[in-house]
């Protein structure tokens, strides 16, 4: 299983990291690592899905299991949700991914900010 990492900002508005991807219907995101260095910090998360419906999960499993596909996914307050939906995330997590579960053939914008 790859683990995507997010990329710095740059030039920006305020200096910071994001991810952005687009995901087909019933499909499950490969991980995007959250560096250790920015452990704690608020992240925001978006899906964007228009009539698919999707859901961030995250996970506090270690680098390894994230890395083996072991790793223990959680799902995110707002749960599985339909159209664009953003929430933040507060707690110290090691990786995020999207997980659509539409059918239809429509795609899901998954974006973090940090």
């Amino acid at each position: 299983m790859a683990t995507n990492q997010l990329t710095q900002r740059s030039p920006a508005r305020f200096l910071g990291w994001a991810w952005e991807e687009t995901l087909a219907a019933s499909t499950t995101g490969d991980p995007v690592a959250i560096p250790p260095l920015l452990a704690g910090q608020r992240i925001s998360v978006r899906t964007q899905g228009g009539t698919n419906s999707a859901k961030v999960q995250s996970t506090i499993s270690s680098d390894a299991k994230v890395a083996a596909g072991t790793a223990v996914w959680d799902d995110w307050p707002p749960g599985l949700q339909i159209g664009t939906v953003s929430a933040n995330i507060d707690a110290p997590v090691t990786a995020l991914r999207c997980v659509t579960s539409n059918t239809t053939s429509a795609t899901v914008l998954f974006e973090i900010l940090v």
